[in-house]
C-alpha cells in the first residue's frame, strides 16, 4: 500500500487537510466575464485529420489560465518586472511572447494536428467501435483535447515555486514507478499546471499529452482512453459526480496494466474532499502524491504580469498595502487580480484619450484601485448587510457613502445596480423593485422604497420617505444626469459575490431576476450586462448548480437569447464548461424550446469549439421530432451548418465529419447527416457546386441524397439545390448532378421526391429547345435498375 506524501513528507492523511479554500472569497469581485468573447479567429489546425475527434475540456481549476484562450501580448512589450519604474521612466523593452498559460491550453479551442485519427476516439454520440494500434473497444469513452508539449515547457507565466520542488520530485518519482498517480491537490492550487508541465518534463518527446474532460455521471474506468505513447491528466472535483470507490480503484489498477503495455500513463489530480472516501485504500500498483501548497500569491502576479508584457503595472503591485492584501492568495486570486488592474488601465486610457485628461493625474486613481482590488470591500458589505437591530461597526466613508446596515429595499437597489454597473436610475429602481417582489414568494414587482403599485395605493408615504437620488448616495453611489453607477467601479461585482456567497437560499431568485434584467435595452446577448453579472458570479464561484435554471428561467421568460448567452459563456469557462458541455448534450434530445436553446449555444461556440459544438448540433438534429416546432429546430440546425459551411476555411473539415457520421450510420437514416449534405449542397467554389467540383470528396454524396429523397416532408431545399447544381456554370455540371439522382434512386426509394424534381426541372431547357427534367426521365428510363418511372402516377 503507497502512502500520500504532502509536499514529500510521507504518511500524512490526505483525509487531514482541513484547511480548504473557499470557492469564492468574500471581499473580491467576480472574474472578468471573457469566457463570452472568444477570439474572432481560432487557431484551426489541419481538420481533415481532426474532423472525426470530438475534444473537449475543462481546463484548470487553480485559476492560472487567463480566459482569453488564444490572448497575445501588446506590440510594446513592458519592463521586466524585478525593475518597476515611474510614470514618467521609460521602461526597458525586452522580447515578449504570446501569453498562453498552461491551463489555457486544455481549452476546447486549442486543437493541434493530430496524426492518426484512428489511434483517437469518438465523443458521446453512443456506443461506437474504436480501432487502436493495440486494441478494439467498444465504449462510449470520454472526450480529450490534446495538449501542445512546446507551449507547456514554454509557458513564460509559469511559476517554479519553491513550494512545490519536493512534491515535483516525488511525481517524478511516481511516475517512474507506476502508471496511474494521483496528486491530491485543494481547488485552485494549480493542480492542472503543476500535474502537465510535470508530464511535459517527465515523458519523452513522441508521448501525446492529453486532458480527459470527465463528462459522466459517476466515475467509470471503462470510459477512460487507452493509447500507445500518451499521458493523460483527469481532473476530479466534482463532490456529486467525481467520487470514486474501491471498485473505481479496483477497476483502475487493471486500467494501469493496459496502460503499461503500450507506454503511456494516467495522472489523475482530486480534492482532498474526494480523496478522503478512498484514502488508505489504493491498490499496491498505484502510486499518490499530496500537493498541499501553493506558489505565493506575489511570485504569480509577477510572472503573469510580465508575461502579459504589462510590467508597469508593478509600480502599482509592488504597493505595500497591495503586497499585504493579496498575502495568502491562491493563484486564482492572483491570476484574477492581474486581469482586473489591466482592465482598469485600459479603461483608464480610453477616459484620458476621450476627456483629454493628463496621465499624472491619474496615477493616484489607480493605485487606489489597485489596493482596493488587493483589500477588498468586506468591512464594507459587512456593515451594510449587517442585522438592521444590531449596532454596526462603523468604518470609513470614504467612496461608498454611509455604512449602515441597509433594509431590505436599499439592499436590492444595490443590488440592481450592481447587475446593471450603470445606467438610468428609474429602470435600476424598477429592477429592484422586482427584485423585492421575486424575494417576497410573488412573479408580479410589488412597490418597495417609493414603489408605485397597479391601483388606487395610497402614496403618501413616499413622500415621507428618502429621495431615490439619496437612496443612491447611501448605497456608495453617484447620480449623473439620470444615471447612476457606484463610485468604485469594482465595487458592484464585490457585492454580487458577497450576496451570493452569504445566502445561498436566494440563488435561484436571484438567477430568475438577473435573466429578466437581461434583454431590455436593444443590446446583443453577449454584451448584455446582467448576462456579465450573471455569468460573473457563476463564474467566480465555479457554481455550476444554476445552470439548468438558467434554461428553465430562459424558456419561461420568453428571453433564450440571454440564457444562451450565459451557457455559450459558461462553456468557454475553464471552471464551468465540463458541466456545460454535459448539459448541451444531455438536453439535445429534449423537447423542442430546449434543443432551440442548445443550438443557439452552439452557434455561439462553433468559432472556439468547433467540434463539441458539432457534436451537440448532431446529436440534436438526429432527436427532431415531427411537428411545425420541430421543423423550426431543423430549420435553426440547418442554418448552424450553413453558417459553419459559409467559411472556406471550414467547409472540408465540416465535410469530412458529416462524412465520418454516415459511417457511423450505415444505410440508416441519419437527420444530422441529411442536413449537413444539404448545407454542403449550397456551397460553390468559382461558381460551381463544391460537391461536385471538389476533388474526391469523402462524403458519399449519392447515399446522402437518398436520405434526403426519402424524408422530403423535413428536406424540401433538396429540390431547390438539385435544380441549382443543374444550371450552375451555364448547365456545365447538369450531367454529373442527373448521374448522382440516378444513382440515389437506384434501390427504388425516394420516388415522390424525384417526381417533384422532374416537375421543377421541366422548367429550365437545355440548348435543343428539350427540358433537363425530361432528360432526368429518359435517363432513368434507360436504367434497368429502375424500370419505367412513372411521372404522373408519382409513386411514393
Amino acid at each position: 500500500m503507497n502512502e500520500p506524501v504532502t509536499n514529500g513528507i510521507e504518511g500524512e492523511d490526505p483525509a487531514a487537510d482541513g484547511a480548504q479554500p473557499s470557492d469564492g472569497p468574500e471581499n473580491t469581485p467576480p472574474q472578468p466575464l471573457n469566457p463570452m468573447q472568444p477570439e474572432a479567429k481560432p487557431p484551426w489546425p489541419d481538420r481533415a485529420r481532426t474532423a472525426s475527434v470530438p475534444t473537449t475540456t475543462d481546463g484548470d481549476t487553480d485559476g492560472t489560465a487567463g480566459r482569453e484562450p488564444w490572448r497575445t501580448l501588446p506590440q510594446e512589450p513592458r519592463a521586466d518586472v524585478t525593475d518597476p519604474v515611474g510614470p514618467g521612466q521609460q521602461p526597458q523593452q525586452p522580447e515578449t511572447k504570446p501569453y498562453v498559460p498552461i491551463a489555457a491550453l486544455t481549452h476546447p479551442g486549442h486543437l493541434p494536428s493530430i496524426d492518426s485519427v484512428a489511434n483517437l476516439f469518438a465523443g458521446p454520440t453512443g456506443p461506437v467501435t474504436i480501432q487502436q494500434t493495440h486494441e478494439v473497444r467498444t465504449a462510449d469513452l470520454l472526450e480529450t483535447v490534446v495538449v501542445p508539449r512546446e507551449q507547456v515547457l514554454a509557458d513564460a507565466s509559469y511559476v517554479e515555486a519553491g513550494e512545490w520542488q519536493e512534491a515535483r520530485r516525488r511525481g517524478a518519482k511516481a511516475l517512474d514507478a507506476a502508471s496511474v498517480v494521483f496528486f491530491v491537490v485543494p481547488r485552485r492550487y494549480g493542480g492542472t499546471t503543476f500535474s502537465l508541465r510535470l508530464l511535459a518534463e517527465e515523458t519523452g518527446p513522441a508521448v501525446a499529452l492529453q486532458v480527459v474532460e470527465p463528462s459522466w455521471d459517476r466515475p467509470l474506468v471503462s470510459r477512460l482512453p487507452v493509447q500507445a505513447d500518451a499521458a493523460y491528466l483527469l481532473d476530479l472535483r466534482d463532490p456529486e459526480r467525481d467520487r470514486i470507490d474501491r471498485a473505481f480503484l479496483t477497476g483502475l489498477s487493471q486500467h494501469a496494466d493496459s496502460l503499461k503495455k503500450v507506454g503511456s500513463h494516467l495522472v489523475i489530480t482530486i480534492t482532498p474532499e474526494l480523496w478522503s472516501f478512498v484514502a488508505g485504500q489504493l491498490p499496491a500498483d498505484l502510486e499518490v502524491v499530496r500537493l498541499s501548497s501553493h506558489p505565493k500569491a506575489d511570485q504569480v502576479v509577477q510572472r503573469h504580469v510580465t508575461a502579459r508584457g504589462r510590467a508597469d503595472l508593478m509600480r502599482y503591485l509592488n504597493d505595500p498595502q497591495v503586497q499585504d492584501g493579496i498575502t495568502g492568495w491562491n493563484p486564482a486570486r492572483a491570476v484574477w487580480l492581474v486581469d482586473e488592474m489591466i482592465a482598469l488601465v485600459e479603461a483608464d486610457a480610453r477616459t484620458i484619450a476621450e476627456e483629454g485628461a493628463d496621465p499624472a493625474q491619474r496615477e493616484d486613481h489607480l493605485l487606489t484601485a489597485a489596493r482596493e482590488l488587493a483589500e477588498g470591500w468586506t468591512d464594507v458589505l459587512n456593515n451594510r448587510f449587517a442585522d438592521n437591530g444590531q449596532a454596526a461597526t462603523r468604518v470609513p466613508e470614504a467612496a461608498h457613502g454611509h455604512t449602515e446596515p441597509l433594509d431590505i429595499d436599499d439592499r436590492c437597489l444595490s443590488l440592481a445596480l450592481a447587475v446593471r454597473g450603470s445606467g438610468p436610475v428609474t429602470q435600476i429602481q424598477a429592477d429592484a423593485e422586482r427584485l423585492v417582489g421575486l424575494l417576497a414568494g410573488g412573479n408580479a414587482p410589488s412597490g418597495g422604497k417609493n414603489g408605485e403599485r397597479k391601483g388606487a395605493e395610497d402614496l403618501r408615504k413616499i413622500l415621507g420617505g428618502v429621495g431615490l437620488r439619496t437612496r443612491f448616495q447611501g448605497i456608495g453611489a453617484e447620480v449623473r444626469f439620470g444615471d447612476a453607477k457606484f463610485v468604485s467601479p469594482k465595487y458592484g461585482d464585490a457585492l454580487l459575490a458577497y450576496v451570493w456567497d452569504q445566502y445561498h437560499p436566494l440563488h435561484e431568485r436571484l438567477v430568475g431576476w438577473m435573466m429578466s434584467c437581461g434583454g431590455q435595452d436593444g443590446r446583443q446577448a453577449h454584451d448584455d450586462p446582467a448576462v456579465r453579472a450573471l455569468l460573473g458570479v457563476l463564474t467566480y464561484h465555479q457554481d455550476d448548480s444554476q445552470l439548468a435554471e438558467i434554461r428553465k428561467q430562459g424558456a419561461a421568460q420568453g428571453k433564450r437569447a440571454v440564457a444562451a448567452a450565459v451557457l455559450a459563456g459558461a462553456a468557454r469557462d475553464e471552471h464551468l464548461g465540463r458541466r456545460a458541455r454535459q448539459l448541451l448534450y444531455s438536453w439535445a434530445d429534449h423537447h423542442t424550446d430546449t434543443q432551440r436553446l442548445v443550438v443557439a449555444v452552439c452557434r455561439e461556440l462553433i468559432g472556439d469549439q468547433p467540434l463539441p459544438a458539432l457534436t451537440r448540433l448532431r446529436r440534436v438534429a438526429d432527436n427532431i421530432g415531427d411537428g411545425d416546432e420541430a421543423r423550426k429546430v431543423s430549420a435553426e440546425v440547418l442554418g448552424a451548418f450553413r453558417e459553419i459551411v459559409g467559411n472556406a476555411e471550414l467547409t472540408e473539415w465540416f465535410a469530412t465529419t458529416v462524412a465520418d457520421w454516415q459511417k457511423q450510420a450505415g444505410e440508416e437514416s441519419s437527420h444530422a447527416v441529411s442536413l449537413g449534405t444539404l448545407a454542403l449542397m449550397s456551397v460553390d467554389v468559382e461558381g460551381r457546386p463544391w460537391l461536385l467540383a471538389a476533388p474526391s470528396p469523402t462524403l458519399d454524396v449519392a447515399l446522402a441524397l437518398r436520405g434526403l429523397f426519402v424524408d422530403l416532408d423535413r428536406n424540401a431545399g433538396v429540390i431547390e439545390e438539385i435544380a441549382r447544381w443543374t444550371r450552375a456554370d451555364g448547365g456545365a455540371m447538369r450531367e454529373q448532378a442527373l448521374a448522382l439522382v440516378q444513382e440515389a434512386v437506384t434501390q427504388r426509394v425516394g420516388f415522390r421526391a424525384l417526381a417533384r424534381l422532374i416537375d421543377e426541372l421541366g422548367k429550365d431547357r437545355t440548348a435543343d429547345g428539350s427540358s433537363t427534367g425530361s432528360r432526368m426521365a429518359d435517363i432513368l428510363g434507360d436504367d434497368p435498375d429502375i424500370g419505367g418511372f412513372d411521372l404522373g402516377a408519382s409513386p411514393a
